[in-house]
């Protein structure tokens, strides 16, 4: 039996390993579980891993554990590597992660079946701004977007950047509303920037797609999928490739 609140393996992990490790477990659980929660309060804002480890380390040293870098045996070493094989791994089963795994996938679904609404009221925003214009869009509404300027020419908008997009595999999968694979992109889509992390399995790169159109840029949040998809928004790189690309 366990005190209400004590998670059951507390004690035998305090047991198990010495007090350094058992503080960079204890970090890494809670960080590992703020993440989570983020994730499943389907927030944009997930951190990036810059941030993250700095927040595990902090949390860590306050429990007693020494500083990165230093030796902290087998354990911590297999603790270390436990996330990139992971990783790794889920990494090599993309398409069934892409296609089944995400509640992305629901929201993607809702809109192709009923999304001219979403694409007028953008055509609506757009045409009461004056040029130029950048349109950006994560996920779905990097999809949004895409579809939108294909449809009709939106000459105020002078750049298009997504993040984290299934637009291009939307596209060659023949299910892109505006334009069916492989009709190539209409002239009038402006300066498509396509920013994609390669950990984050819903975000796909168009330059093959679509040569000469689309310039795709590898951003590394330094986070795991899922947590990847949400972190494009806390990576500093992010923002400065748009400033670099703005009209």
């Amino acid at each position: 039996m366990h005190r209400a609140g004590r998670p059951p393996l507390l004690g035998p992990a305090a047991d198990a390993l010495d007090p350094a490790d058992l503080a960079v477990v204890a970090a890494r659980t809670l960080t590992a579980r703020l993440i989570a929660d983020a994730l499943a309060a389907d927030s944009p804002l997930v951190p990036a891993g810059e941030t993250r480890d700095a927040v595990t380390d902090r949390i860590a040293a306050a429990l007693g554990a020494p500083p990165r870098g230093a030796e902290r045996g087998l354990r911590s070493y297999l603790l270390r590597t436990a996330g990139g094989v992971a990783s790794r791994a889920v990494e090599r089963r993309r398409r069934a992660l892409t296609e089944a795994a995400h509640p992305a996938a629901a929201d993607i679904l809702r809109y192709l079946s009923r999304g001219g609404a979403f694409r007028e009221g953008l055509r609506t925003l757009v045409a009461g701004l004056e040029p130029p214009v950048a349109v950006i869009g994560h996920s779905l509404g990097g999809i949004i977007a895409l579809d939108t300027l294909i449809s009709v020419p939106l000459p105020q908008v002078g750049l298009l950047v997504t993040a984290g997009s299934q637009g291009p595999f939307l596209y060659e999968s023949g299910a892109l509303p505006s334009l069916e694979h492989p009709a190539p992109l209409p002239a009038h889509v402006p300066a498509w920037v396509n920013l994609y992390d390669p950990r984050d399995l819903l975000g796909y790169v168009g330059a093959r797609l679509f040569p000469g159109r689309v310039t795709d840029i590898a951003v590394d949040s330094g986070q795991p999928f899922p947590a990847a998809h949400s972190a494009y928004w806390t990576n500093p790189a992010v923002y400065r490739h748009i400033v670099d690309h703005l009209p």
